[in-house]
């Protein structure tokens, strides 16, 4: 548990109390928002290590940043692989300032995309989420100023089961998250989750209207905001596939 001096720190006394370069662990990073977020964290000079499915997705970061990038290859929906990754970590850096779980990819489910496969992404994901908070749980406790950062595609929102059906953890990563962040909180760590408006927040706040977001710029506009620590913040992507390419 951290001091109350700690929890009531401001966030640029936190942040800026070590030169040492942050710490960043994203999944998802073999494409799309994942990749985007990860070179522009590089290019802020933090280290990143990436989660991606195949190894070279990764080279051309590694080369660009020779020292900053730790490459973490494997399915993280598979407990193993994910136990196997917070353990390269653990071994590599012993901490880490901040989690980015980037939800909303899907890029390891074949095509055509059916509502069968749909179920097979949320699930995927919600498994990943969960084998990766768990894990990094350690990691963050030893961070500076940790945060985590949950990233939802219009599909990993979608809930398992049957819509009418409670949401809960285990059919909802929203869900998920919001019910770590007791523990996380407990923990001195920020949690944010950034994700399409739902209809729920539509009745009690303005519309988000879906915007031409790519890659590159849904990258920047969110790295500017996390320096608040917002709670939520929405993302409302006119084409989830500018953000989570799909299989080609």
């Amino acid at each position: 548990m951290r001091s109350n001096t700690y929890l009531n720190a401001t966030i640029e006394e936190r942040i800026l109390s070590s030169d040492r370069p942050r710490r960043i662990w994203i999944t998802g990073a073999s494409n799309g928002l994942g990749h985007a977020l990860a070179e522009a964290l590089l290019e802020q000079g933090c280290k990143v290590a990436l989660s991606v499915r195949n190894r070279d997705d990764a080279h051309p970061l590694e080369t660009d940043y020779p020292g900053r990038v730790l490459v973490l290859a494997g399915d993280l929906h598979q407990l193993p692989q994910a136990r196997r990754a917070c353990a390269t970590l653990t071994e590599q850096w012993q901490a880490i300032d901040g989690l980015i779980v980037n939800a909303g990819t899907c890029d390891y489910l074949p095509l055509p995309i059916t509502q069968t496969l749909l179920q097979d992404v949320v699930r995927s994901n919600l498994a990943a989420a969960s084998h990766c908070l768990d894990g990094a749980l350690p990691l963050l406790d030893k961070g500076r100023a940790p945060q985590v950062v949950g990233i939802l595609s219009a599909y990993s929102a979608l809930q398992l089961g049957e819509p009418g059906q409670p949401r809960r953890p285990a059919n909802s990563i929203a869900s998920l998250f919001e019910d770590s962040r007791p523990l996380l909180v407990a923990h001195g760590i920020d949690l944010t989750i950034v994700a399409p408006q739902t209809p729920a927040q539509a009745m009690n706040t303005p519309t988000a209207i879906p915007d031409e977001w790519d890659a590159s710029s849904a990258a920047s506009a969110i790295l500017q905001r996390l320096g608040e620590r917002p709670q939520q913040l929405t993302l409302q992507a006119l084409a989830v596939n500018e953000l989570w390419p799909l299989p080609k």
